[in-house]
């Protein structure tokens, strides 16, 4: 019985492409998606041909793919990384497991140095991103990099580069495979609006999960104060934020939950209230997912497929903490008998 899952070397179908015994995708926010291709062997003529197979040569593109209904949903493409090898006696048991991930891989292959002039964080991104063939879809950001003000320095690779913009900004940055060698750029940031992409649901007849486990952590700045001078005028510049901007996917904010103080202040160079402000907004959005819960899915119940950096919704689980969530996590275990997520979600407020 084959792994309900399709192997496709430059995403497209090879009928000499190995079939693996399992593999696992993992997603998640702040993070590459990386794919695990795990595959069984004995030996042949006294060699171990898999192990120099050239679809798992170094840099050889793959993707994972998988059926759910009529169109296939691309997991994961990009190069291979690396190959973790166990050996057994008598070469049963044996096993290979083939590591890769996305288009972040190449991204971070090399340490640069370069100023960008007359540019916004968004425009460099572009630009970042349209040398790796990838299909941008850029959130705008206003503050304009001159060499009249703090440049916009990158000292470090382009992956790097783009992950500090998007940090900076409150953005979140992430590639997607949509067809065959297709990857799309994300920078920008989160959406709370619009329905739930997933519903799990527990403690009723409908039932598509076993358990849920919470927890939340309230001891978060909700507040941020950043004031500076500025070099042209000397004038005081403000960017002070009292709660994150982003809207809470429940009723209260931790900001409305807490009754005590908590601040916290951070110095970076600026040049506008409008830079510093989004500075804080960044700080506080990050600091803002006070709630986290964990799933565990089979495809063969759920009958969908969970994806990192979308909403999901829980029911079942009582008026505070039932709702919408964002997925930021996924690890996709698939084999000839099922295709389990492990789901870890996070959340902004609670009812």
């Amino acid at each position: 019985m084959s792994i309900a899952a399709a192997i496709l070397p430059n995403g497209l179908p090879d009928p000499t492409m190995p079939v693996p015994d399992s593999v696992q995708v993992v997603e998640a926010l702040h993070q590459p998606t990386t794919y695990r291709l795990r595959y069984e062997f004995t030996s042949a003529d006294g060699d171990f041909p898999i192990l120099s197979d050239s679809h798992l040569e170094p840099e050889k593109e793959i993707a994972v793919a998988v059926v759910p209904d009529v169109l296939p949903k691309f997991l994961v493409c990009g190069p291979v990384m690396r190959h973790e090898i166990s050996i057994v006696n008598g070469a049963s048991g044996s096993k290979l497991d083939v590591i890769g991930g996305d288009r972040c891989i190449a991204m971070d292959r090399e340490d640069k140095g370069k100023i960008w002039n007359n540019v916004t964080d968004s425009i460099a991104v572009m630009a970042v991103v349209a040398g790796y063939q990838l299909v941008p879809d850029v959130g705008v950001t206003t503050t304009l990099h001159t060499e009249f003000t703090h440049a916009l320095v990158q000292r470090e690779t382009d992956l790097r580069f783009v992950r500090r913009l998007a940090r900076r900004n409150g953005f979140w940055f992430w590639i997607t495979s949509e067809a065959p060698m297709v990857n799309i750029a994300h920078f920008k940031r989160f959406a709370p609006g619009g329905s739930a992409d997933v519903e799990f649901k527990i403690n009723g007849k409908d039932a598509n999960i076993d358990s849920v486990s919470i927890e939340w952590d309230s001891e978060r700045p909700v507040a941020a104060s950043l004031k500076q001078v500025s070099l042209a005028d000397k004038s005081v510049i403000d960017g002070s934020v009292e709660h994150s901007p982003l809207t809470g996917l429940a009723k209260n904010a931790l900001a409305d939950i807490v009754s005590e103080k908590r601040s916290t202040h951070i110095v970076v160079p600026a040049d506008s209230a409008g830079d510093l402000t989004s500075r804080a907004e960044a700080l506080l959005i990050d600091h803002g997912w006070f709630v986290s819960a964990r799933v565990t899915a089979r495809l063969s119940v759920l009958k969908q497929i969970v994806r990192a950096h979308t909403i999901a919704s829980i029911g079942g689980i009582g008026k505070r903490h039932s709702g919408k969530y964002v997925v930021a996590r996924v690890v996709h275990d698939i084999d000839a008998d099922d295709h389990v997520m492990t789901v870890d979600l996070v959340r902004n407020a609670w009812n």
